[in-house]
């Protein structure tokens, strides 16, 4: 069956203010395609376990392995002074958890409307809401990878999580915001230059290596020397706010550098989201009409 497309100058031509009123709408038409959303989300996330043993055990079992590694490794090979290795190991933990969680769902998003171009060919489909399942996706890998470091964390007494956890469901909802503007951004731009998929390795890479996941954000403040310029680079990257309010919402311990409440790291992170957000959207939408011509 062929499906006949027609093209619609309004959808083209129109201005910034219908575009806006999308965007307000955009949770609405997430509901009302839900069940699609939902049904791309299962098969997304038990896709990872098919005709594996342990199914959706995999969750767990990655992560609390990849706790062991970075606890053995840079906690006891590499040593840490006089620091703790199962705190030191807990803190980069916590930053890997959450940013490979953020990354991964990026670089899906990346080929997204590339490889759905038989859906997004179709005049009726909604193509922005296919980031969703993959941002919901990597949301429930991050939880599970969350749960291994409190409980690693109380266990062991490292971790003392208090009123902050409850702020945590406000950091998932801008973390699942965050990861949807920049991957309608990434989406969009794919379908004009293909290399956008490589060019975002390079810089997720290099993205990972200058976010806190590793190194202490003392250590960078110790190296720029600057405070101004220590903030200014911190509060640059989307990362920072999203790792560090993580890590105070789990329970961990945070330097004593500038300004540490959650509430702060919320606000910087809630502005990223959202502009990010409407961004992602505005270019998409804006773009919305070529894209079954050239997948």
């Amino acid at each position: 069956m062929t499906t006949v497309r027609s093209f619609d100058s309004d959808a083209r031509d129109a201005g910034l203010i219908v575009r806006l009123r999308a965007l307000a709408e955009f949770p609405q038409l997430i509901w009302q395609n839900r069940n699609m959303v939902a049904n791309f989300f299962q098969r997304e996330l038990m896709g990872r376990f098919h005709g594996s043993l342990l199914g959706a055990w995999w969750m767990l079992v990655q992560p609390l392995f990849m706790f062991a590694v970075y606890y053995v490794i840079f906690g006891k090979l590499y040593g840490r002074g006089d620091g703790d290795p199962v705190e030191f190991a807990l803190y980069m933990f916590s930053g890997v958890v959450c940013f490979h969680a953020l990354n991964e769902a990026l670089s899906n998003c990346c080929t997204i409307v590339v490889s759905n171009g038989n859906l997004v060919k179709k005049v009726a489909f909604p193509s922005e809401v296919l980031p969703i399942p993959s941002a919901l996706v990597s949301i429930v890998l991050f939880a599970v990878g969350a749960v291994v470091v409190v409980a690693v964390g109380v266990t062991t007494g490292k971790f003392t999580p208090g009123i902050e956890l409850l702020c945590l469901p406000i950091v998932i909802l801008l973390q699942l915001a965050l990861t949807l503007g920049i991957g309608l951004l990434l989406a969009n731009a794919n379908v004009f230059i293909r290399d956008v998929q490589q060019v975002w390795r390079i810089f997720s890479m290099a993205w990972f290596f200058l976010s806190p996941v590793f190194w202490h954000p003392r250590m960078m403040a110790e190296l720029i020397g600057d405070p101004a310029l220590t903030q200014l680079a911190f509060y640059a990257n989307p990362a920072y706010s999203l790792l560090m309010a993580h890590r105070i919402a789990l329970g961990g311990e945070i330097p004593a550098l500038g300004i540490t409440d959650i509430w702060w790291h919320i606000s910087v992170l809630a502005t990223w989201a959202f502009t990010t957000l409407v961004l992602g959207h505005l270019t998409f939408t804006a773009n919305k009409h070529k894209h079954a011509d050239l997948v």
